[in-house]
C-alpha cells in the first residue's frame, strides 16, 4: 500500500512526538522547533515551507542514543566532546533522507548545527555555506533552549539573548527575522506555551502544501520500518530488534493460515511495537540486575506511550491495541492491563510470542542470551500460561 499526504504527514508527526518523551513527560522540543521554523520561513522561504516544518520535526532523530534527552546537553563544548551530538546532525539527515520525499529537509538538518562564524559542526561550514533552511532550524533550536531556562525568559530576555549570537551563531538576517516573528501579535505567548504549541501544529500540517509523494516509492512498510529503525537505536542491543518480531510475527500469522492483509497488519503492529520504550530510562532498560517496583512501573508504562504514539495515526488506528497488547499474558498477569485469554487481541498473542522469542536469542544485560532451540523449550514450558497455548505449538515448529 503506498503512503498517502495524510499518513505520511501523521507518522513523521507520532515519530517526533516520540523521540521527545522524556520520562514520562512530554517536551514537544521538536513541535516548537517546527513550529518557529515554519512561521519564519513564510518570510523567507515560501516555497520550502513543508520541507524546512518536517526538517524542524524531525532535526534530532540522530540523537535518540544519548542518555538523556538532546535538550539536557547546553554546553556547547560538550557536543564536541560526545561523539553522539557530534554525530548526530549527520545521522539525523541519513534518516531522514531514506525517507524519500524530504532529501531537501535532510540537507538542512546536517546544517543546523553549523554556526554562521564557522565555529559549528559537522563540516565547519561558514556564513552563506550553510543552508538556509538549516540556519532557520538552528535558531528554533537555540529559542528554544531559551525558552527552557528557569526563571522564565521574557521577550526582551530572549531578545537580548538571541541578540548577543548575532553575527556568530547567527546571521544578523536570521536573527532579526527571529525577533520580528516572536513580535507577531502575541506569537511569543504562543510559542512558550506548550498546550497551545499542541494545537498549533496540527492547525500547520492541515495548511501545508502536502509534501510530493508522486516520485516516491515509499510504502507504508518501509515507512514504519524507518521508524523501527529510530526506536531500535536508543539502546545498541536492540539493534534490529523491531524488524526481527515483526519477520517472527508475520511469519507466525501466515503459518497459522492467517491471511496476507491480516499478516502484514500485524507486522506493522510489529515494527512499531516498543515505540514508547523511548521515554523510559536507559537506567532501567539497560540495567543489568532486577528491577526495583518503582522502576518496574515505569517500564509497564511503555505499552500506554506505544498506543498513544500510532493513535496519532490514522490509518494505523485498529492496530494500537495489538501493538500496546504484547506485553499481556495469556494466564491475565501480564501489562498494562491484565487482559488474559481470547480477550487479548489475536495479534498481540503472536507478537508477545515474537517478542520473547527474539529478547530470549539476542543479547540483553539483563539475561544470558538462549539458542533457538532452548527459546522453543521455554515457549513450550509457558504454554498456557505467558502464551497462548495454539500459537507456542506453532512457533516451536516454525521459528
Amino acid at each position: 500500500m503506498k503512503v498517502k499526504a495524510r499518513f505520511f504527514s501523521e507518522l513523521m508527526t507520532a515519530l517526533s512526538l516520540m523521540m521527545d518523551l522524556d520520562e514520562n513527560r512530554k517536551l514537544y522540543h521538536a513541535w516548537r522547533v517546527a513550529v518557529l521554523a515554519e512561521r519564519m520561513s513564510l518570510k523567507i522561504l515560501p516555497e520550502y515551507r513543508t520541507q524546512i516544518f518536517y526538517a524542524g520535526l524531525l532535526h534530532d532523530i540522530g540523537a535518540i542514543s544519548l542518555k538523556d534527552h538532546v535538550i539536557h546537553y547546553t554546553d556547547p563544548e560538550e557536543h564536541f566532546r560526545n561523539p553522539i551530538l557530534l554525530n548526530h546532525s549527520e545521522k539525523s539527515a541519513h534518516i531522514v533522507k531514506e525517507i524519500g520525499p524530504l532529501s531537501m529537509a535532510a540537507r538542512m538538518i546536517l546544517d543546523h548545527h553549523e554556526y554562521w562564524d564557522g565555529k559549528g559542526y559537522p563540516k565547519g561550514k561558514k556564513g552563506d555555506d550553510i543552508h538556509l533552511g538549516g540556519q532557520i532550524i538552528r535558531i528554533a533550536d537555540t529559542f528554544d533552549i531559551l525558552a527552557r531556562v528557569k526563571p522564565p525568559l521574557d521577550l526582551n530576555g530572549v531578545k537580548t539573548s538571541l541578540s548577543a549570537r548575532s553575527g556568530s551563531e547567527f546571521s544578523n538576517l536570521i536573527c532579526d527575522l527571529m525577533i520580528s516573528t516572536l513580535e507577531e501579535d502575541n506569537f511569543f505567548e504562543e510559542i512558550t506555551d506548550e498546550k497551545r504549541v499542541s494545537e498549533i501544529l496540527p492547525e500547520i500540517i492541515r495548511d501545508l502544501p502536502p509534501v510530493d509523494l508522486t516520485s516516491c516509492d515509499i510504502d507504508v512498510r518501509n515507512a514504519v520500518r524507518v521508524f523501527a529503525q529510530v526506536i531500535d537505536a536508543k539502546h545498541s542491543y536492540t539493534a534490529g530488534h523491531s524488524e526481527r518480531v515483526a519477520r517472527y510475527t508475520y511469519k507466525l500469522a501466515k503459518a497459522m493460515d492467517l491471511s496476507e492483509e491480516l499478516a502484514e497488519e500485524y507486522e506493522i503492529a510489529a515494527y512499531l511495537h516498543d515505540a514508547g520504550k523511548v521515554a523510559v530510562p536507559k537506567s532501567i532498560l539497560d540495567k543489568p540486575a532486577a528491577l526495583t517496583l518503582e522502576e518496574f512501573k515505569l517500564m509497564k508504562r511503555h505499552p500506554v506511550y506505544t498506543m498513544e504514539i500510532i493513535s496519532m495515526v490514522s490509518e494505523l488506528k485498529d492496530l494500537v491495541l495489538i501493538a500496546g497488547g504484547h506485553h499481556e499474558r495469556y494466564d491475565g498477569r501480564g501489562y498494562p492491563d491484565g487482559a488474559s485469554g481470547e480477550n487479548i487481541p489475536l495479534g498481540a498473542r503472536i507478537m508477545a510470542v515474537a517478542d520473547s522469542f527474539d529478547a530470549m536469542t539476542s543479547l540483553r544485560p539483563y539475561q544470558r542470551t538462549r539458542s533457538k532451540v532452548e527459546a522453543k523449550e521455554v515457549l513450550a514450558k509457558n504454554s498456557g500460561g505467558q502464551f497462548d497455548p495454539d500459537i507456542s505449538k506453532v512457533a516451536v515448529k516454525v521459528l
